[in-house]
């Protein structure tokens, strides 16, 4: 997996410097809720946390992206006698969007998350597609499904700030 990801960096290291017409990267602040599927909702219910994201421009329809920051899986309360933790998630992700509309895109993402502690403790794989809507140049919402190596995911959504 360490290979795949250092592969993908060098690409888009490669295809941004090739890129004609240099231009800053579009930085976001987004705010994540979502539901925990699969295994973890088991243990897990709702999610929620906070992402930085980065999408440098390749043309006007595609965009590398660069996203890290903390989800918070809340524990949930089994049969009134086992309450289970929250687990932080610290996602490091590396993607594309590509706009079919100046409005609508989609994104998919691929990386790894650590679960800091709880029951599925560890590195995960992780693979997140979506579907966004650029609503202004500062309101960015995507609608995603994020999936964690054979444990799951969280259906929710993202919604950012753009400056």
């Amino acid at each position: 997996m360490k290979k795949l990801i250092i592969a993908f960096f060098i690409t888009a290291t490669s295809v941004s410097v090739n890129a004609q017409k240099v231009t800053r990267p579009t930085l976001s602040l987004g705010g994540e809720l979502g539901a925990a599927t699969g295994n973890l909702n088991l243990y897990y219910g709702l999610t929620a946390g906070a992402t930085l994201q980065a999408d440098f421009a390749v043309d006007k329809d595609l965009a590398i992206t660069l996203n890290g920051g903390v989800i918070d899986f809340v524990g949930k309360k089994i049969n009134n006698n086992i309450k289970y933790n929250s687990v932080a998630v610290v996602p490091l992700l590396a993607g594309i969007k590509y706009y079919f509309t100046p409005i609508v895109y989609g994104s998919a993402q691929l990386g790894s998350s650590t679960f800091t502690n709880g029951i599925f403790k560890g590195t995960k794989f992780t693979y997140i597609p979506g579907i966004g809507f650029k609503v202004d140049k500062n309101l960015d919402i995507v609608i995603k499904y994020t999936g964690y190596s054979g444990d799951g995911g969280a259906f929710g959504a993202r919604v950012a700030y753009a400056f």
